[in-house]
């Protein structure tokens, strides 16, 4: 079911993520600490499970890239209630 609600929510993570290159939109700390230390921990050649063990040395990497994902999906649904809020406002 996770799976599902982050492939519809897809086209609004984009658009929150245009919206923080902008500046029309601030992601939280946290998630911007978790993107940047997973994005170096996935590109770094120093693993905990090294990758030359074939698919076994896959696993960390697919486990924080499992978990930055996570963390978008949280950040779309704080996104989602701030354009919300916005067009309450009349904005």
């Amino acid at each position: 079911m996770g799976q599902w609600r982050m492939w519809k929510s897809r086209k609004m993570m984009g658009q929150m993520l245009r919206a923080v290159l902008k500046g029309e939109y601030k992601m939280s700390l946290l998630t911007i600490v978790i993107i940047i230390l997973g994005l170096a921990y996935i590109i770094s050649p120093i693993d905990l499970i090294p990758d030359h063990y074939f698919i076994i040395g896959w696993i960390d990497d697919i486990v924080v890239l499992f978990l930055m994902l996570k963390r978008l999906q949280f950040e779309t649904r704080r996104y989602v209630m701030f354009k919300a809020a916005e067009r309450r406002r009349g904005n």
